[in-house]
């Protein structure tokens, strides 16, 4: 089961693409996108009788982070023992220490995509930089082509010109 668990907002499934990528060989991380589409109750008016038990949204602040931030970390709540010696950690260090853990790897995917953008950027300047020396060695050529061709036009007219005089002297 994972440690973690990341809920991406819908409305950027590229950033679950990116975090499903990044932490696919995280066992203790798993990435999923929000499947809510819209609050399950519609109507106003409550229902004749209640049949939940409890809300089965007990953590209300990861709609409020979705809405935020479109990234909500959620730490597995761990019900093991802790080693002997220490003393339990505090849900809130947990969870501080998840959402620690979870702004670094978001971090992380900011600076990857960042550099990918940078990357990105350097690559097409030096592919239109490319195009222009391919244009300009293009041009080069149809020069030379016509050279050569014209080239050709005289050594061949010199050529018939020279066939024809000695018939005349004989």
């Amino acid at each position: 089961m994972p440690a973690q668990l990341f809920i991406v907002a819908r409305r950027h499934p590229e950033l679950y693409d990116y975090l499903s990528a990044r932490f696919t060989d995280d066992a203790k991380v798993a990435v999923v996108l929000d499947r809510r589409l819209a609050p399950r109750r519609r109507r106003a008016l409550p229902a004749a009788a209640e049949r939940r038990r409890v809300d089965r949204r007990a953590r209300p602040e990861v709609d409020e982070q979705l809405r935020a931030t479109s990234l909500a970390i959620v730490t597995a709540r761990t019900t093991a023992a802790p080693p002997a010696g220490k003393a339990p950690v505090s849900e809130a260090r947990q969870w501080i220490e998840a959402m620690q853990h979870g702004v670094k790897a978001v971090r992380g995917a900011l600076d990857d995509h960042e550099r990918l953008q940078h990357e990105a950027r350097a690559l097409e300047q030096e592919n239109e930089r490319l195009r222009a020396e391919i244009d300009r060695s293009s041009r080069e050529l149809a020069e030379l082509d016509s050279g050569i061709t014209r080239a050709i036009e005289l050594v061949t007219d010199l050529r018939s010109r020279l066939q024809k005089e000695p018939e005349r002297g004989s």
